[in-house]
């Protein structure tokens, strides 16, 4: 082939390749080289580093972070944040990331604080054409099995209009002393249902990505560190001890087949007279 039709199709290449990244929000740094420059620089000071692989670097800043919602009384009290923040009514959805995270005006009126029982109020304007409230309650209990402090999700309400929507969200949990982190909180069943809405079927719907939470022991504007929903063994985890434990008994059972092989304790004689067998007709 031809220098340029090389060249135009590494670079198709090259294109598609930073294109599938750019548009899956990956953070990358793109690092091309050259065997030889493609022409003779005449200028000496041009080529101070030799004339070797050369490298051309483009770095591109990973996307910016919001900082989490806190509500503050004396002091930071509750920590929340999350990569989408996304609510429907009906059939409708709503993507509230941008109006919740990073924005230093948001509505936090009804959010109130104690160390027994805090309450995070998330109110919008105009939200399905009228004024609705999301608030959690989170509730610090001691257990004295475990001895420590334990804080739980009581519920999520959802105020619009004169009425309220409960959700269920107990299975948020953990130690006091950490947040409360997980991939995916949603009242939908494909993303594990943490949410779980008292009266079925509901009108909402709601799913957080990326969801952190803390309300109690919070030190500065910083989360520490977190309970993940995450159990300690996933699907791969199970798979490869079924696995193990099926090669294992498959193992056993033939190491018992072979001990059980018992040698004969006596052999025909060879020497002796042989068996004559008559044929009846």
């Amino acid at each position: 082939m031809a220098p340029k039709e090389v060249l135009t199709g590494n670079d198709e290449v090259i294109g598609q390749v930073l294109s599938t990244l750019k548009s899956e929000d990956i953070p990358y740094t793109a690092g091309l080289t050259a065997v030889r420059p493609s022409r003779v620089a005449r200028d000496v000071a041009m080529v101070t580093g030799g004339l070797g692989r050369q490298l051309l670097q483009r770095t591109v800043a990973p996307p910016a972070i919001n900082a989490p919602v806190s509500y503050n009384d004396t002091a930071p009290r509750i920590l929340f944040w999350a990569q989408n923040f996304s609510v429907a009514y009906g059939e409708h959805w709503e993507d509230l990331t941008s109006r919740t995270f990073g924005v230093q005006d948001l509505n936090l009126t009804g959010s109130s604080w104690n160390e027994s029982i805090a309450r995070l109020a998330l109110t919008y304007d105009s939200l399905f054409g009228t004024m609705v409230t999301f608030k959690f309650t989170l509730a610090n209990r001691f257990y004295p099995v475990s001895a420590r402090h334990w804080f739980t999700l009581e519920n999520l309400e959802i105020h619009s209009n004169g009425s309220v929507a409960y959700f269920n969200a107990s299975q948020v949990t953990g130690p006091s002393i950490y947040s409360f982190h997980c991939e995916h909180v949603s009242s939908e069943n494909k993303d594990g249902n943490l949410l779980v809405p008292d009266t079925q079927p509901s009108l909402w719907q709601m799913t957080f990505r990326d969801f952190q939470i803390q309300a109690f022991n919070v030190t500065g504007e910083q989360f520490s560190y977190a309970s993940d929903c995450a159990g300690f063994f996933s699907p791969g985890i199970w798979m490869g001890l079924l696995t193990s434990l099926f090669m294992l008994f498959i193992f056993t059972y033939g190491l018992h087949m072979i001990l059980s092989l018992k040698t004969m304790d006596r052999f025909d004689d060879h020497k002796g007279p042989t068996i004559a067998l008559t044929q009846i007709v």
